[in-house]
């Protein structure tokens, strides 16, 4: 493959790979399962009263939202209590 002419080549290239990025973060979010607030507190070892709090300053993202229930999905559930479990190893 020939190296890139021009930035408009560039960023045309810039622009599908984003696209691709985002076309693989559709297709794995329709097959990951959701995780209530609650199972999310029991995996934190958090009171949901924790969670919530965690959630109003920012250190968790708002969950998703299908009607009236809140969820998470199950790949940032375990990234974040990944990242957790990583800084306390850190910490002691």
């Amino acid at each position: 493959m020939g190296t890139i002419r021009t930035s408009r080549d560039k960023d045309m290239l810039e622009m599908i790979y984003l696209e691709m990025q985002e076309l693989k973060r559709q297709i794995s979010q329709r097959n990951e399962s959701r995780i209530s607030m609650k199972e999310f507190a029991r995996r934190m070892n958090w009171s949901e009263v924790t969670l919530y709090d965690r959630i109003k300053k920012g250190y968790i993202k708002k969950p998703e939202k299908d009607g009236r229930h809140n969820y998470y999905l199950s790949s940032y559930v375990n990234d974040v209590v990944t990242s957790q479990l990583n800084s306390d190893k850190v910490a002691t």
